[in-house]
């Protein structure tokens, strides 16, 4: 039994106390985002027709990749225990502002629940992103391997638990009012446990940071094109916003269709399945990454996204849409994420922000404006001419199919310029690493 739990929570001695303080903090804004998640798309769904949540999602993007645009100026510059605290403290505000929109009922509903909506999935955009290349940074690859999966398990548990208060909310009436304040005493109380539990951690900021954000930009993507294994990697990102964002929308689409008023209800316990089985494939991913090999796990999530979307082509209804999307949701953010956020370490420290910007913000966002503007022209042009709800939702699922197979294509792409890559001057380590190639583990061939 011992040994069994060694091997699915793989910490060392002395490792215990950073990992659960890190898994505290991810806990806290995964818990956050699970509470206001279903009740910001509920309460959007029942203000307006459902296709119109395709151009909250474009504009959200958008606002995303602007937002992401001035982090990447700043999260290369700051020491990054401070810049985590200061994100922390952004949303703590931002929560405790939001409920004036409710009070006060000068702002239209649907508007109030798209602005729960939009900070909510920024917060899943942003938050991550400034999170992890602080743990990649605290962390060596061979290292991060090894405990990254550990620490991702915290965000599940707490999205079962922000889940289960939705769920509870869609029963009881809580009210946005006080699951927003909610969210605020959260984020406050991880920013003073960042404040405290991470003062001892150091991280060296890179001495050329002055740059605009042009320059930054530029360099992060450069960076991608010049390193083979990121450039497909990158095309792979771009092509699962795009499938990931059209398979989410039939799931709620037909949901809505299908239970009306008891769409709450399910997307809660929907969303709280997926996290309870993220969990355990999570416990998993360290595993799957080391047998299978690091070049290897990228092949995971496009196979089963493809898979499912041709399952959701095939067999209507909200059962079927559900189960294919949160069979792609979950190999999303286990096994893939942790084989990026691996992959990621290979980077030198002074350009990891700015690369993870691209790999993990960028080029989903812009995945998912497209993926929301195509399926949105599909089914408006299907509404115009009187196309059958049955008939028009095919032709956007029809397009998902194509595009996941450009994912499975790039994730070919990756594993044959692996290798290649990782001979790149620009993966070069910074000082404190030994080299990667005595780091890595070339058991992995091409056969």
């Amino acid at each position: 039994m011992k040994e069994r739990f060694k091997q699915w929570f793989p910490i060392r001695s002395g490792e215990y106390g950073l990992v659960f303080t890190l898994g505290f903090i991810l806990f806290a804004n995964y818990a956050a985002m699970g509470i206001t998640k279903v009740v910001s798309v509920s309460g959007f769904l029942s203000q307006v027709k459902d296709h119109y949540i395709l151009l909250v999602w474009a504009v959200d993007m958008v606002l995303l990749v602007l937002a992401t645009g001035i982090q990447s100026l700043i999260v290369d510059r700051f020491d990054r225990v401070k810049l985590l605290a200061g994100v922390l403290l952004v949303f703590f505000a931002l929560y405790a502002i939001l409920p004036f929109a409710f009070i006060t009922k000068f702002i239209p509903l649907s508007i109030s629940y798209t602005l729960i909506y939009l900070l909510n999935d920024q917060q899943w955009r942003f938050f991550p992103v400034v999170f992890w290349i602080l743990v990649s940074d605290i962390y060596d690859p061979g290292t991060g391997r090894r405990v990254m999966p550990v620490i991702g398990i915290f965000a599940f548990l707490g999205t079962i638990i922000g889940l289960g208060i939705a769920s509870l909310d869609a029963k009881l009436m809580f009210g946005p009012v006080k699951l927003l304040i909610l969210n605020a005493a959260i984020f406050f109380l991880a920013f003073l446990l960042c404040r405290i539990g991470l003062r001892k951690i150091k991280i060296g900021i890179a001495a050329d940071t002055q740059v605009s954000m042009k320059e930054s930009l530029s360099e992060g993507w450069e960076f991608i094109k010049t390193v083979p294994a990121f450039a497909y990697l990158a095309l792979g990102m771009l092509a699962t916003g795009s499938v990931m964002t059209i398979l989410l929308y039939d799931t709620l689409s037909d949901a809505k269709l299908d239970l009306g008023a008891g769409f709450q209800s399910f997307y809660a316990n929907y969303n709280l399945i997926i996290a309870l089985v993220s969990i355990f494939i999570q416990s998993l991913s360290a595993g799957i990454i080391e047998r299978i090999a690091l070049k290897r796990s990228f092949f995971v999530q496009p196979i089963m996204m493809t898979l499912s979307t041709v399952l959701n082509f095939i067999i209507p209804g909200y059962i079927s849409s559900a189960f294919s999307q949160g069979i792609s949701r979950v190999t999303y953010d286990t096994v893939d994420l942790s084989a990026r956020k691996a992959f990621q370490a290979l980077v030198p420290n002074e350009k990891r922000g700015r690369v993870s910007m691209f790999i993990d913000s960028y080029l989903p966002s812009a995945g998912t404006i497209l993926g929301s503007l195509i399926a949105f022209g599909i089914i408006s042009a299907g509404i115009a001419f009187g196309i059958p709800r049955g008939e028009y939702s095919l032709v956007y699922l029809g397009v998902g199919i194509l595009v996941a197979g450009l994912a499975i294509f790039s994730a070919f792409k990756t594993y044959k310029t692996y290798d290649q890559s990782l001979l790149s001057w620009q993966l070069k380590r910074r000082t404190r690493a030994a080299s990667v190639l005595d780091r890595l583990k070339f058991d992995e061939d091409d056969d």
